[in-house]
């Protein structure tokens, strides 16, 4: 047998081996995904509230996605299986999609249909965590058969950073979303509760008469009014007299 062909097997392991180690391990992948998803779901049960108190179906769809997004994150930890990663991946991309449409055209449908949104903290902090779970989510599909694994050390920093970034953007959006929703209820409530005045006057039925002017009276004077004293005694004898004279 020749040498080559003696050395065939082992340079065909050795090829192997080397494809083998350059693979990256799509574990910190999944649960960056899984853990961005987590945060996602909890902006969306923050705003749930304010989108709730707008339009019914609105508050029901934003609890829905946040419930998948949970759920998603238990399974994808549990079953990294490629139905699950397509699961979580076209929802995030649709939730993204949508909320896209709804800061430039605006959604199409509900009573505010073909209206921009403003946008918000909690909603870009959501869109990045989204994102976040796409991207994990692709690796970890693509990566799904076991690898050379990752170092502690390596999985440590990859885990710790991502779950930084994502303790601080879904922080950002929930207290965002709270804010927001304390923010309309106030609004709301000046606009539904009216005056003392128009209160009273919606329920007597009668409306509320105009303000009366008041006339100021001129002010009085301090100092006393001219007492006015009787002629004196000799005067008034003169002219009695004088008065007789004319008489005779």
């Amino acid at each position: 047998m020749s040498l080559p062909q003696r050395l065939g097997p082992q340079c065909h392991h050795s090829r192997v081996t080397s494809r083998a180690g350059t693979k990256t391990d799509g574990r910190p992948a999944i649960r960056l995904a899984a853990i961005s998803s987590f945060g996602a779901a909890i902006i969306h049960f923050a705003v749930m509230p304010t989108h709730w108190q707008a339009w019914t179906q609105s508050g029901v769809f934003f609890a829905s996605i946040a419930m998948f997004q949970v759920l998603w994150a238990f399974l994808v930890s549990r079953r990294p299986m490629p139905a699950v990663f397509a699961a979580g991946i076209l929802a995030n991309v649709a939730a993204a999609a949508l909320w896209v449409m709804s800061r430039t055209a605006g959604v199409p449908f509900g009573p505010h249909s073909g209206q921009s949104e403003a946008v918000d903290t909690a909603g870009l902090c959501a869109l990045l965590l989204e994102c976040y779970v796409v991207m994990g989510a692709g690796w970890g599909w693509y990566r799904v058969e076991r690898a050379d694994p990752i170092s502690r050390f390596g999985n440590a920093i990859i885990l710790g950073g991502a779950s930084a970034v994502v303790t601080i953007a879904a922080t950002l959006g929930a207290a965002s979303g709270v804010l927001l929703d304390h923010h309309g209820s106030s609004e709301a409530e000046q606009s539904d509760h009216p005056s003392a005045s128009d209160h009273a006057g919606s329920h007597s039925g009668v409306p509320t008469p105009a303000a009366i002017p008041v006339v100021e009276a001129a002010p009085k004077s301090d100092s006393p009014a001219p007492v006015e004293h009787p002629a004196p005694a000799t005067e008034l004898s003169d002219k009695t007299a004088e008065d007789h004279h004319h008489s005779e």
